[in-house]
């Protein structure tokens, strides 16, 4: 007669181990909804198999995958109506008779401006129109990103101006130029630099704190896979990207104005070109924030961070928390501006609070309806530990 633990199908503990997985999943993002995730992309020839200081590129592979993936298939016409401006208001302002025959360089300041053909003059009235109303739709496509648009500005300004700075003394920079002669451009560089790390900074801060607050878990791997998924790796090289955009769209132009007859068109080509990718990239750079972090969120470092928390705290007077209804005994409990009754998770291993009678998001466990108060042992609904005057 076959042994009955065999007849249910006992498995030896070298099969069960075999069995075992362990499969990590990301808590649902009630905040957003994406149509696929980072994980979902697979790369499929990779540069780490035929070496591992490789892998590096195979990281960027991955995250621009997926990055233009999501863009094509979220970019609507908006975007593309905003991208379009942008162009538009550039080549205008680019693209001129003015340019190709050489100008008069004794007319400066408002007597060169009047010197300009009435074509000309209407070309840049209509290109600075339209570069106004292009920052005003990147505002109103990426929202969160609102805050920072005089950032972008002036680390395109400054990284721009200080190509002109270079090109007042040496035309034919960097050829024969000293470091003296540089001076002013090195510091509009280096201002146009430190704009790019605190908008950068703003961003990745905001980043981690997205993944602290809407993907915190008991168990850290699930944490450290929500930080893969949030990656910016490749939107970082973006940014550097960009800002050599800048200085090449700075430099070619500059240098083309600069000589005195006008022959290489090259150049001309390239500030063109650059100028057109410009606009592309600051809208990326701008957007993936945007779709990572979901509406409402706001862009800021750290440090900005705590200190308006600071600014809010002063003079305000903050709600009471809930009270023993037989010793008064401060108690963990407090009412939402929605009506319900908020109190901490039950788990000792999570530290979220939420609604009482609803699931927890980090651990899974229901909140508590009841609550014992640790002064006088009253287990009492979490309702009544709600002061009168907060009660509805």
């Amino acid at each position: 007669m076959p042994n009955r633990n065999n007849s249910k199908g006992e498995c030896s503990p070298q099969d069960m181990a075999e069995e075992i997985q362990i499969e990590i999943n990301l808590p649902p993002d009630e905040h957003d909804t994406m149509p696929f995730r980072l994980g979902d992309i697979v790369l499929e020839r990779k540069f780490g198999d035929l070496h591992p200081v490789l892998g590096n590129i195979d990281q960027l592979r991955h995250e621009w995958k997926f990055q233009f993936r999501l863009l094509r298939h979220e970019w609507g016409q908006a975007h593309f109506l905003t991208m379009v401006t942008g162009v538009l208001a550039f080549l205008l302002g680019s693209i001129s008779t003015e340019l190709f025959d050489g100008g008069d360089p004794k007319l400066t300041g408002l007597n060169g401006m009047a010197a300009i053909g009435g074509f000309a003059f209407f070309q840049l009235i209509v290109s600075a129109i339209l570069w106004v109303w292009f920052f005003i739709q990147i505002s109103v496509n990426f929202p969160i990103m609102r805050g920072h648009i005089i950032n972008v500005v002036i680390i395109w300004g400054a990284i721009f101006a200080s190509q002109i700075m270079f090109h007042v003394n040496s035309p034919s920079f960097p050829i024969g130029a000293s470091l003296g002669d540089a001076l002013g451009g090195v510091i509009l560089a280096a201002v146009g630099c430190f704009f790019t790390y605190f908008f950068w900074k703003a961003v990745t801060e905001t980043r981690d704190l997205h993944v602290q607050e809407h993907h915190v878990h008991t168990d850290v791997r699930v944490m450290e896979e929500a930080m893969a998924e949030h990656s910016l790796y490749a939107w970082t090289m973006l940014i550097i990207l960009w800002v050599f955009t800048i200085a090449l769209n700075g430099w070619s132009g500059t240098h083309f104005i600069a000589e005195r007859n006008v022959s290489n068109y090259g150049i001309y080509v390239i500030h063109i070109i650059s100028g057109i990718l410009l606009i592309y990239i600051l809208m990326h750079i701008l957007w993936f924030p945007q779709r990572m972090l979901g509406e409402g969120t706001r862009v800021q470092t750290r440090a900005a961070t705590a200190a308006d928390a600071d600014l809010l705290l002063e003079g305000v007077i903050l709600a009471a928390e809930g009270s023993c209804p037989s010793c008064q005994e401060s108690a963990p409990v407090s009412r939402a501006d929605n009506g319900d009754t908020i109190l901490d998770c039950a788990s000792e291993d999570c530290n979220r609070i939420g609604p009482a009678g609803s699931a927890c998001e980090g651990c899974g466990e229901a909140y508590p309806t009841r609550y014992t108060c640790v002064s006088c042992g009253i287990n009492s609904p979490a309702s009544d530990y709600i002061p009168d005057s907060e009660a509805w």
